[in-house]
């Protein structure tokens, strides 16, 4: 259970980002608020970048993969590695549109570039992606508090949903990039320290097998493409892009960003692998906060709570704030349901409709690993879509907009009918693949028969 101590800590780090969001609202700009006027540095992207890639549900979810499948869970964070390297040479090209251009979002380059369809269709992609996080990140947070507190969990995702909620509605995106810094030294300085107290303490520490072929080659396959599509698809990512002053500090912060999350990758396979080794029979769902409160000694079995709830909070703010640009900038304004003179006040108001749906649909979920994997499949195929345009800008409309429909479409089908599983994600791919080629069948028939008549 929590000590007077941990409670201190994390009611200190509430006060602190509502401070944060407070002091970030003082004479901003509509600019500020949606994309932080543009200004990151390679420090400041570094660290956001870092940051909202390990949230609570990334934590809990990696962990339970380590704990299943052993070191090769390893393989989604060796992906990332080639994934952010690949990323950064489109990631220039894109700086250099979105300063010319003012993109604001993912989808901006997709309404730019191929149409308003594609542009509807990725967006739509990217709220309910981005949405599905916020759902991992409050379920995961959740679990931890409730695991190690006398809160349950319905009241867990409550005081997550409304401290997140109060800074990020006062703040904007502004708020999130300055409560990463907090998060970022919370995170590293508590999983040094139960890394530290597991080797010491823990006498089995070198029976554990660090095999990063353990696994089949299918589920290796899985996992290297995830990590490696992973930064084409995540609209968070593109924001900071677009947010970074100038193409070196863009380089510099994905280079230390992608550098901070592999760290971050090894420590936890340490934990998982030492938690796998000493307590073989827990529940998958929360291995590391169980295997932790069990293994730790009692000084410390209190600190990953805070640390966790740190990343669930931080992270949430992101994907939060992405969801909602995406909705309210990509579809609402767009599409003109709504006045550009009052997009900050719908924003506003989408951040509390979201948030409280997102807490309605994590109480009635809570359900970590597949909520994960359905997510993580819809982003997936988005991500092979914006890499195959990248390699083939001069592909058709035809085959974007099929190779979405039919993604989003069979992810779907596919998690009812058949259930969710890593396997998911292939399917994800195929659909997308399969929707590219319909549609360039269809243009070559168009254009065949437009000839010849």
């Amino acid at each position: 259970m929590l000590t007077t101590l941990d409670y201190s800590l994390i009611i200190l780090y509430i006060i602190i980002v509502l401070i944060v969001g407070l002091f970030s609202s003082k004479k901003e700009t509509t600019e500020e608020f949606l994309i932080a006027g543009r200004k990151l540095n390679f420090l400041n992207t570094a660290v956001t970048l870092f940051v909202n890639k390990v949230g609570a549900g990334v934590l809990l979810t990696y962990s339970a993969l380590v704990y299943l499948f052993g070191a090769g869970a390893i393989w989604y964070f060796i992906g990332a590695i080639f994934g952010y390297f690949v990323f950064y040479f489109f990631a220039r090209k894109i700086k250099t549109l979105a300063d010319e251009k003012n993109y604001y979002t993912l989808a901006d380059y997709f309404f730019d570039k191929k149409g308003r369809l594609a542009g509807f269709l990725v967006s739509l992609v990217v709220v309910i992606s981005m949405f599905g996080w916020v759902i991992v990140n409050f379920t995961g947070g959740a679990k931890i508090i409730t695991e190690y507190s006398a809160v349950n969990f319905e009241s867990a995702v409550i005081i997550m949903g409304i401290v997140v909620l109060s800074y990020l509605t006062i703040g904007g995106f502004k708020a999130v990039v300055k409560t990463d810094f907090i998060q970022a030294f919370g995170l590293f300085t508590i999983l040094g320290l139960i890394i530290i107290s597991l080797m010491s303490n823990v006498s089995s520490f070198s029976k554990v097998n660090v095999d990063f072929f353990s696994i089949p080659a299918g589920q290796i396959i899985n996992f290297f493409l995830a990590g490696l599509l992973f930064p084409f698809a995540s609209a968070e990512l593109w924001q900071r892009v677009y947010a970074t002053k100038d193409a070196a500090n863009l380089k510099k912060g994905l280079i230390i960003g992608s550098l901070l999350y592999v760290i971050v990758g090894i420590l936890l396979m340490l934990i998982g692998l030492i938690i796998k080794t000493n307590l073989p029979n827990l529940t998958t769902d929360v291995v590391l906060v169980v295997g932790l409160n069990k293994l730790l000694p009692i000084g410390l079995a209190g600190l990953p709570i805070v640390v966790f709830c740190f990343a669930a909070m931080s992270s949430t703010d992101t994907y939060l704030f992405s969801s909602n640009a995406s909705l309210v900038q990509d579809l609402l304004l767009k599409f003109n349901f709504i006045k550009k003179e009052n997009l900050l006040k719908i924003m506003r108001i989408s951040f509390v409709v979201l948030t409280t749906l997102a807490i309605v649909l994590s109480i009635i979920i809570q359900n970590l690993v597949d909520t994960t994997f359905f997510f993580v499949s819809l982003m997936m195929s988005l991500g092979l879509l914006v890499l195959i345009i990248w390699i083939y800008p001069k592909i058709n409309k035809y085959s974007i907009n099929l190779s979405i429909l039919f993604s989003l479409i069979g992810v779907i089908l596919l998690a009812i009918t058949k259930g969710i599983s890593t396997s998911l994600i292939v399917y994800s791919l195929g659909l997308c693949l399969v929707g590219l080629i319909v549609g360039s069948g269809y243009n070559f028939l168009k254009k065949f028969l437009a000839k010849i008549q």
